[in-house]
């Protein structure tokens, strides 16, 4: 026979428990994609983000997705509406049903929700001031004069269906500052850029997705493509499909093109702030959505010769627990099932990375190339780097000179190497900095393949595979015109 079991129930104390959830950690930035999440999911084509803190302070989201009835609101509001271990639907961007209330509360005292179905308007309002004073899990039914005063809401109005989210009362946002407008501007500086990257799938159009319109203070956000498809240079290499019983993990890797076939532009727009050193590796994608970005998940370190090396992962929302997604949806890290089969492939990956650095400008090296320098190493774990004698050029050059000539010359390459500046080498690779080619290259190239067609002697074809010109193929019919 069972012994029974006492039981107690222990109702959270509701001001303690939501003034303590309101320091998960989120970001502004993550909390206002977490509210973009919903908007997705909701099956909305056109997310408006606008705020303002010149008189009363307010970020504001709206949305023409399928809006929600007045109980569906409600059940919408209750903290942990959805339980994490649901089945959801494949294009579900939600995961624990709290992210409307964590991530808006974690910005604001009052979290206002309104939404239209059916020809309906529901609203309800969280309100920590109301909370405090009852100390009851209550939310605020608003007075339809309340909502006339909402931003956007007559946009709202004009809407089949949609959804508003506005956050006042702006305690952490602003954080008493006494310039509203100014703190605000710089709290929300990063916004644009970072849900131009999260967000970059849904803002264009991919394979049967339609592209979503994404404004913030009416301003378009474009999609910030990391693996930049436009640039013709970037190599894509063959991808994998890990299989799971929750799932399949696809895993698409992505060579950048070197730094030398990068324009400013793109080098910003792959490395930001953190540069392509930083943002090299994994990126997360849950359902199209990008969830975490530039890192190897600690299975190798990151490398200056890994830094054009980008890898995307796009996993389903089943995968969450085993993906230990957190509830801001900032971060994931794969199971060993999943990251023993990643280690396994980031040498197929990076090796191609390290090549495109090595020799820019080419993905192969041509048949009978012979490099300019080239690496020693003279013990192990040690290395230098020294002019190569076999090179046609010095080749060409030595020969010509009298055998007492020839050990002075050796001496001068010798003393080339042993100047090599390393240190500043290394430092400008790491500095994300174009290799520069002189408004007069071509001339330069010309002057080049001139030298070496007078010291080596051979034809204008064999010229062109040596070292440096074989580094500059796209100028080589240029370089045949003038001198073939």
């Amino acid at each position: 026979m069972a012994i029974p079991i006492e039981t107690l129930e222990v109702i959270p104390d509701p001001v303690s428990l939501i003034e303590s959830m309101r320091a998960v950690g989120y970001s502004v930035e993550a909390a206002v994609a977490d509210l973009i999440d919903n908007s997705i999911s909701a099956n909305a084509s056109k997310i408006a983000i606008q705020y303002d803190a010149t008189d009363n302070p307010y970020v504001a989201i709206l949305d023409d997705g399928d809006g929600m009835e007045a109980d569906e609101l409600t059940a919408a509001m209750r903290h942990g509406s959805r339980n994490p271990t649901d089945i959801r639907a494949d294009n579900d961007l939600g995961r624990f049903g709290l992210g409307l209330k964590t991530a808006s509360l974690s910005q604001c005292r009052k979290l206002s929700v309104v939404s239209k179905k059916n020809g309906h308007i529901s609203a309800r309002s969280w309100d920590l001031d109301v909370v405090q004073d009852t100390n009851k899990w209550v939310v605020v039914v608003p007075p339809k004069v309340e909502l006339d005063t909402l931003p956007l809401y007559s946009k709202l109005e004009a809407l089949g269906s949609g959804t508003l989210v506005v956050w006042q009362d702006l305690d952490r946002l602003i954080a008493g500052s006494k310039y509203p407008q100014e703190e605000m501007t710089i709290k929300l500086s990063s916004l644009y850029d970072h849900l131009a990257l999260v967000f970059h799938r849904f803002t264009q159009r991919e394979g049967g997705h339609s592209a979503i319109e994404l404004k913030l203070n009416g301003l378009p956000i474009p999609a910030k493509d990391p693996f930049l498809k436009d640039n013709t240079f970037r190599q894509p290499l063959e991808g994998q499909v890990i299989h799971h019983e929750k799932g399949d993990v696809t895993v698409t890797p992505y060579v950048l093109p070197p730094i030398s076939h990068l324009s400013p532009e793109e080098i910003e727009l792959a490395g930001g702030k953190d540069g392509l050193r930083g943002t090299q590796g994994f990126y997360v994608y849950r359902n199209r959505r990008l969830v975490m970005w530039g890192t190897w998940f600690q299975l190798v370190p990151k490398n200056e010769f890994f830094k054009l090396t980008r890898i995307q992962v796009d996993i389903p929302n089943s995968f969450d627990e085993l993906w230990a997604l957190d509830i801001k949806k900032s971060s994931a890290y794969p199971p060993d099932v999943i990251r023993t089969r990643l280690r396994e492939l980031i040498p197929h990956f990076t090796g191609r990375s390290h090549q495109t650095i090595s020799y820019p400008g080419r993905k192969q090296r041509p048949k009978g190339f012979v490099p300019l320098w080239q690496r020693i190493e003279p013990a192990h774990g040690s290395f230098k780097y020294e002019l190569n004698i076999d090179h046609p050029a010095i080749a060409g050059l030595s020969n010509s000179l009298e055998k007492s000539d020839q050990k002075y010359f050796q001496s001068l390459l010798n003393l080339f190497g042993a100047a090599l500046p390393f240190e500043s080498i290394y430092a400008d690779m790491c500095s994300d900095k174009r290799t520069a080619n002189t408004p007069n290259i071509v001339k330069e190239l010309i002057e080049i393949a001139s030298s070496l067609l007078d010291v080596t002697h051979l034809d204008i074809e064999q010229v062109l595979s040596i070292d440096p010109l074989a580094r500059y193929t796209e100028h080589h019919d240029e370089i045949r015109k003038e001198l073939g």
